[in-house]
C-alpha cells in the first residue's frame, strides 16, 4: 500500500515509530486471515478507492462473500443439498461445496431431521469450505468435527421425557400398567385371534 499510496501513507505513519506500531495492530487484527486473502483484500483496497484504506476496511475485504467466488448463500445451498435427487459428486451442483457441506454434515441429517437442527451443522461445514475456496486450499482435506449443542437436545430429551411420563400416569388411570403393556398387548391379540 506504500507503493500505491505513498504521500498519504507517509502522511498516516510519519516516523519509522508509527509505522511499526501500525504494523503490529495491523498484524493482530488480520491473524485470522490467510496472506492470500489479505494480499487479495489490499489489491482490491487499491483497485476501489482512492483514499488509503484503514484497517477496518481491509477486514471488511477480506471476509467471505459468496456472491464473489460463485457460492451460493448457506441456506440456498441447503436447499439444494435437501432437494438433490441423487446424492453423488456428479450430480450437478451448483458448487462442489455444496456437496462436499451435504456429505460431511450427514445426507440422514440433511435430508432426514428437521432444518432447525441439521441447518446450522451444514452452515458451519458450508462455511469452512467457502473459506477453504476463497484461500485457495484443498475443499477434500480433513474438516474437524463440531461439537453437538447438547442443549439443544437436552430440551429436547427433556420434552420427550414428560410426555412419557404424562403418558404413564394416563395409562394407570385407565387401569393399564405400563411396564406390563407389551405383554397385555400380545395377551389381547392372542384372544382375538381364538374367535
Amino acid at each position: 500500500m506504500e507503493d500505491s499510496f505513498p504521500l498519504k501513507f507517509r502522511r498516516a505513519f510519519p516516523r519509522a515509530e508509527d509505522q511499526a506500531r501500525a504494523k503490529s495492530v495491523w498484524l493482530q487484527s488480520l491473524k485470522e486471515f490467510t496472506p492470500r486473502r489479505i494480499l487479495r483484500a489490499t489489491k482490491k483496497a487499491i483497485d476501489n478507492t482512492r483514499f488509503f484504506p484503514d484497517l477496518a476496511d481491509i477486514r471488511e475485504l477480506c471476509k467471505l462473500r459468496f456472491d464473489e467466488h460463485g457460492l451460493k448463500e448457506p441456506l440456498s445451498a441447503y436447499y439444494e443439498a435437501c432437494n438433490a435427487p441423487f446424492q453423488t459428486r456428479e450430480s450437478g451442483w451448483s458448487h462442489l461445496a455444496v456437496y462436499l457441506a451435504a456429505r460431511e454434515t450427514g445426507w440422514f441429517m440433511v435430508r432426514g431431521e428437521p432444518q432447525k437442527t441439521a441447518f446450522p451443522v451444514f452452515e458451519r461445514n458450508y462455511e469452512i469450505l467457502c473459506n477453504r475456496v476463497l484461500d485457495g486450499e484443498n475443499l477434500e482435506a480433513d474438516m474437524t468435527r463440531a461439537l453437538e449443542n447438547t442443549s439443544a437436545r437436552s430440551q429436547s430429551d427433556l420434552a420427550e421425557q414428560a410426555a412419557q411420563s404424562n403418558q404413564q400416569v394416563l395409562m394407570k388411570a385407565q387401569g393399564i400398567d405400563p411396564a406390563a403393556g407389551r405383554a397385555a398387548f400380545l395377551a389381547m391379540k392372542k384372544r382375538l385371534s381364538r374367535r
